[in-house]
């Protein structure tokens, strides 16, 4: 049997497929398996995955559509390797992605689920995602309150892991469900991050982000709103809309009161991760460091809409702007941005 499953699905993606099973099939790591489970597409996607020859493909059909959830689990259910590695149809595998991820894993026995760092590809063109680029173990459980650091096509799972937990991917939780996976792992072991860049996530406007945005939201704000319960309590439903608006798809909030309210919700939220997790002698700044960069990058989307004066606003929060320091040309381009917009300069 295979070490490594890769798990893909598809549902018309003829116009990506044959790209993303190459990057798998040209890995520098050799003992893996290619699930590929196609949710009865209606394109060219069956002749392109009948016509594909590689021995370490295997293809399952579903009759009719069920959706992203239920081809997963097929895939998850058809694996037989100890280590499972996600990988959308639309999306690339650098060639040492398995070997190092698999490499890591071994090494780490605590660590349940790696990820990596990744490419952003529009049209062709390359850009770095927008998220902190800390992905220990420690940082990875912060972010995952305030952001979603990894990408589903980079991650690379343990098998057992899956067992312990009862269920792979959970159906009510559709869209989001790999969000929801990998809070659900936080329950028992590590969650880590590589820093290099081994995988290519293709954004198009076909992508069930783009055109379900709003069914995404929701889910991922029910997923928020469980893992801020204990800290929160009954602001934790309210907390989590606020935080998917805001922090996980980068909206600006308009005025000083909405700054407000996010920042008393990051403070809170700071405080009850570190009572939580108690975290070592550094690890408090370190951590505080992280969410000051959420805090400024907040405040920053709000000053650029052309509300210079809310630059104030940053140092109301002792205890989110202490650890982090955002850059004099990050500042200066942001106060100009704001008067161009019509807002002025502060005074």
């Amino acid at each position: 049997m295979p070490r490594v499953s890769v798990l893909m699905t598809t549902y018309n993606g003829a116009a990506f497929i044959a790209r993303s099973m190459d990057s798998v099939v040209s890995q520098t790591w050799r003992d893996f398996e290619l699930i590929v489970v196609d949710d009865a597409s209606t394109d060219a996607t069956p002749g392109i995955l009948s016509a594909y020859r590689d021995p370490r493909l295997r293809v399952i059909h579903h009759e009719r559509n069920q959706g992203i959830v239920a081809a997963r689990n097929t895939a998850f259910a058809a694996a037989s390797g100890e280590f499972i590695a996600a990988l959308d149809h639309d999306d690339l595998s650098h060639p040492a992605r398995l070997q190092r991820q698999a490499a890591f894993l071994d090494a780490n026995p605590d660590v349940v689920l790696l990820g990596t760092e990744v490419r952003l590809d529009s049209a062709g063109h390359h850009h770095a995602p927008d998220h902190p680029s800390a992905g220990d173990p420690l940082a990875l459980r912060w972010l995952l309150l305030v952001d979603n650091p990894l990408t589903w096509s980079s991650v690379m799972f343990r098998a057992d892991a899956v067992q312990r937990l009862g269920a792979f991917l959970r159906p009510d939780f559709e869209l989001a469900d790999d969000f929801d996976f990998y809070h659900r792992l936080l329950s028992i072991g590590e969650i880590a991050r590589l820093d290099d860049v081994l995988t290519t996530y293709r954004f198009h406007a076909t992508s069930a982000s783009v055109h379900r945005a709003a069914e995404l939201d929701a889910v991922a704000a029910r997923i928020l709103a469980a893992s801020y319960a204990d800290w929160l309590g009954s602001d934790a439903a309210d907390a989590a809309e606020l935080a998917v608006r805001h922090w996980l798809n980068r909206q600006a909030p308009r005025d000083a009161a909405s700054l407000d309210r996010l920042g008393d919700i990051l403070q809170r939220l700071l405080a009850g991760f570190c009572a939580a997790n108690n975290p070592g002698s550094a690890a408090p700044d370190r951590i505080a460091a992280l969410a000051g960069e959420t805090w400024w990058r907040t405040v920053r989307s709000a000053i650029r809409t052309g509300s210079p004066r809310l630059i104030s606003r940053y140092r109301a929060y002792p205890a989110l702007s202490t650890d982090f320091r955002p850059t004099l040309a990050d500042r200066v381009v942001s106060l100009a941005v704001a008067a161009l917009r019509g807002g002025g300069l502060p005074v």
